[in-house]
């Protein structure tokens, strides 16, 4: 019951299509691609308040997937991890996937006011090629069988020496998160802990 009443009451219910709450749109500053920018967030979404913590560690601690590769960026929210990544690497092409549909109008809108062309947001019917990498915060709070279902659906499309980079609240299951995988025949380990989050790196 305690669970069930903590998802009913979460402001900004980003894990829903379509989010009930009156839509407010905001332009915040964040540090994306190595400078301060200038993009747009509005309330329904992950984060509207700014770059969200996990997701700064998680930037700060992966290497930049190299030049031409097929990124994932798994329930991209406004857009941060795509956006960084885009402008780090402007010839990768960078497939944002989210289901809540104002994140995603969001992210397409953050990426034409940057000038980033390399982003292409999706949903989870439309198809796509195999990847190289795949990065993600994901969304912890749609509950634990829900997320491993997310996760393991889109790593069996990470192609062969392909890799994964996960950032994790240490207080939300990023240990539990880790032993899964390796249960489920993946190379998990941890790479960096900071801010009281786990960032996971994972090989096929």
């Amino acid at each position: 019951m305690g669970a069930k009443r903590e998802k009913e009451n979460l402001p900004n219910q980003y894990f829903e299509k379509n989010p009930s709450c009156e839509s407010r749109k905001r332009e915040i500053h964040v540090n994306l691609g190595g400078k301060e920018r200038s993009v747009l967030t509005d309330s329904g979404v992950f984060s509207a308040s700014g770059l969200d913590k996990g997701t700064g560690v998680l930037l700060q601690s992966v290497p930049t997937p190299p030049p031409s590769s097929c990124v994932l960026d798994l329930g991209c929210g406004w857009g941060a991890i795509s956006m960084d990544l885009a402008i780090k690497s402007p010839s990768c092409q960078i497939w944002a996937l989210e289901i809540n549909e104002r994140a995603k109008e969001l992210c397409k809108k953050n990426a034409e006011k940057l000038g980033i062309r390399n982003i292409k947001v999706i949903d989870e019917g439309q198809k796509t090629p195999d990847f190289d990498f795949i990065y993600s915060n994901p969304p912890v709070r749609i509950g634990k069988e829900a997320m491993r279902k997310l996760i393991g659906t889109w790593m069996a499309r990470l192609k062969e020496g392909g890799k994964a980079y996960m950032v994790v609240n240490k207080h939300l299951g990023s240990d539990s998160l880790m032993a899964w995988m390796k249960e489920e025949g993946w190379k998990a380990q941890k790479i960096k802990s900071s801010k009281g989050y786990r960032v996971i790196e994972v090989c096929r």
